[in-house]
């Protein structure tokens, strides 16, 4: 059987809203995240893998590979 784990993974795409300044940013969040949906819905964003979590030993590792133990 396959062990599953997890893979973490980043979204690092720049967001640019304008508003008046000395705007509170966290006011800006629903039309932050409406610009973002847009960008995924045309593929314009970029992921970056950050590690793997093993939910049975709770390991965090940047190693994705499977090692051969044979």
């Amino acid at each position: 059987m396959t062990k599953i784990i997890n893979y973490d993974f980043a979204v690092d795409t720049l967001i640019t809203v304008e508003a008046p300044a000395g705007t509170d940013p966290d006011t800006l969040e629903q039309e932050v995240l409406g610009k973002l949906s847009a960008q995924v819905a045309r593929g314009q964003v970029e992921l970056v893998y950050n590690h793997t979590f093993d939910a049975e030993t709770g390991a965090y590792s940047k190693d994705w590979e499977v090692k051969d133990e044979s």
